[in-house]
């Protein structure tokens, strides 16, 4: 998969930063809002408006005049400028002159929710965010983030998000109108407030909510607040990091593991089945190292996961940096990866270590692998994924290497001489190290046909070679080509999900709605006993399986069904691609 970095997430699932807030008629139940596409409940988008200030206001001051809910014929305030953009019902409902939304969970897991942006005025530090409501017959979901909830992030002046706030909590158990209150600081450079009320997957339940507000408090209260924040995020973080050290230390209990036949086996023979996630931030900077390891931790804690596919760049491994970054800390860099494995392998689980190129392999894939190999050989706890992901040449080249012609941005050709990727793996074996190797196919590793064709890799005394095929919810034909070599060798689907904001590279019609796709793409993972690890565990680098980094909130469109499957829930796949 190409990273894409993520600049307009979807209005379903809470930072929106390039919007436009749809206006739907509150008048009876809404299942999509105008300006909402029916079928991913993606917004409307517009260019960000230029940067521009809030004027100040006087403490106390009510930012959300729309947040009563009243009757409003100018289409301008209360319930046509909340956006409704999920599946489920939020009628719009008055009672004894109480102006409320209703948010109703008609199937288990079901995200149900309301959307809006704050403007924030100038010099605010903190606000108080309220709201009143009352539940019926709620019932939470599996995970502790599955509850009626306000999300709330913070966005800069063009809408990228910037940071996540302590959500504010419906009771189960408020039959009667009752008022939730949170008081949170405002991060520097923040233009926006983001709310999103919802019910987040919630297992059954109905939800009344009314009277929002988002109040700007005094100096004195803000000062307190902003005091608080810091302490208690000096604290997290001391946490974290003292978590994070003791696992660094621990042994490895990873066991061994070699190809037989298409299943991957302990030396004692015990069947491995590798189901986890991507952490791709090596690949995007050469730093972030307490954000890495703390993704890791949640991944295998939190999440269930038993392996962690880790892209990285060979040009960060060699201090080179990238684009207009002309070099980076070569060994902090490395020491990222040397512990996050540390952490997998006190955990008993997996890292697949991803070079995370493109194309063909060449002179300099062979370099890096050279040295990486050197440096994690015969580690139980690491996998070696050669190449991310060949494409446009043939199994031939693939293979054994050759010239391969690649289209530059200006029209024009470049010929790249590839090595082939039995050089790959004569460069880890060159080593003394048997551990397991990846190779993903062509077709930027969709299609693995050719392996079972003639172009199967000489392993040359290693524990195996495990074929990687990546697919997304454009791809078809998974029995043809994917399945041929499942049937001989073990497969790992390296990068899949979807969606609900459509690729700029592939066709809108080509993509499917994730919530008829993702079920049926995990259950034929499940079904086939495909060794996977999702893409990605991150919130902008799409498919995100994340909403925000302060509470590791899955998104409901892919990060959630992941979640459910890595702790064991089990997908029927209804129709095959």
């Amino acid at each position: 998969m190409h990273l894409i970095i993520r600049r307009g997430l979807v209005l379903a699932f809470l930072f929106n930063s390039s919007f436009v807030v749809v206006r739907a008629q509150a008048t009876g139940v809404l299942d999509t809002a105008p300006g909402v596409n029916a079928t991913t409940y993606a917004p409307v988008a517009t260019a960000p408006a230029a940067p521009s200030l809030t004027p100040a206001v006087p403490p106390g001051t009510n930012l959300l005049s729309i947040g009563d809910f009243a009757p409003d014929s100018t289409a301008a305030k209360s319930t046509d400028a909340w956006a409704k953009g999920t599946p489920g019902t939020v009628p719009w409902l008055s009672d004894n002159g109480e102006h409320f939304f209703r948010l109703v969970s008609q199937r288990p897991e079901q995200h149900v929710q309301l959307y809006h942006v704050v403007d924030l005025p100038t010099g605010a530090t903190a606000v108080e965010v309220s709201a009143r409501y009352r539940a019926s017959d709620l019932k939470k979901g599996r995970f502790p983030e599955d509850d009626a909830r306000i999300i709330l992030g913070f966005l800069e002046a063009g809408g990228k998000p910037i940071a996540a706030a302590a959500p504010l909590i419906f009771a189960d158990d408020a039959t009667s109108w009752t008022t939730v209150r949170e008081r949170i600081a405002v991060p520097t450079g923040a233009f926006h407030l983001a709310l999103m009320p919802c019910l987040y997957r919630v297992a059954a339940g109905t939800l009344d909510l009314a009277d929002v507000q988002v109040t700007t408090l005094n100096d004195a209260d803000s000062a307190t607040v902003i005091a608080a924040t810091a302490s208690a995020a000096d604290k997290k973080l001391a946490d974290q990091t003292a978590i994070l050290d003791r696992e660094i230390s621990l042994p490895s209990k990873t066991p061994e593991i070699k190809a037989s036949g298409n299943r991957l086996v302990t030396a004692d023979g015990k069947d491995v089945w590798l189901q986890g996630v991507n952490i791709c931030n090596l690949s995007i900077r050469p730093d972030e190292e307490h954000k890495i390891l703390w993704s890791v931790h949640v991944a295998l804690d939190d999440w269930k996961a038993n392996v962690i596919r880790f892209p990285v760049l060979d040009s960060f491994w060699f201090g080179k940096g990238r684009g207009k970054m002309t070099d980076n800390d070569q060994e902090a860099y490395r020491a990222i990866a040397d512990k996050a494995i540390k952490i997998a392998a006190g955990k008993g689980a997996y890292i697949v270590f991803d070079l995370h190129r493109y194309l063909t392999p060449d002179d300099s894939c062979v370099a890096f692998w050279k040295d990486a190999a050197a440096r994690y050989k015969n580690n139980p706890a690491v996998l070696f994924d050669i190449l991310n992901e060949p494409h446009d040449t043939t199994w031939e080249v693939w293979r054994n290497g050759g010239p391969v012609e690649t289209k530059q941005k200006d029209g024009t050709s470049k010929t790249v001489q590839g090595v082939g990727m039995q050089a790959l793996v004569d460069a880890v074996r060159g080593t003394g190290a048997k551990n397991i190797i990846v190779a993903g196919g062509l077709g930027y590793a969709f299609d693995l046909t050719g392996i079972v064709n003639g172009y199967a890799l000489d392993d040359k005394g290693g524990n195996g070679i495990m074929y990687a095929t990546h697919f997304y919810n454009w791809h078809g034909g998974w029995d043809k080509h994917i399945m041929g070599t499942a049937a001989k060798y073990p497969v790992l689907v390296g990068e899949c999900g979807a969606d609900v904001n459509k690729m700029n590279f592939i066709p809108a019609n080509k993509q499917e709605d994730p919530y008829t796709w993702v079920p049926d793409a995990i259950g034929f993972i499940q079904k086939n006993h495909l060794n996977w690890t999702a893409w990605c565990f991150h919130t902008r680098a799409t498919p995100d399986l994340l909403l925000d980094w302060d509470y590791y909130t899955p998104t409901p469109f892919w990060g959630a069904f992941v979640k459910d499957a890595l702790a064991g829930k089990q997908y029927e796949m209804k129709r095959e691609r």
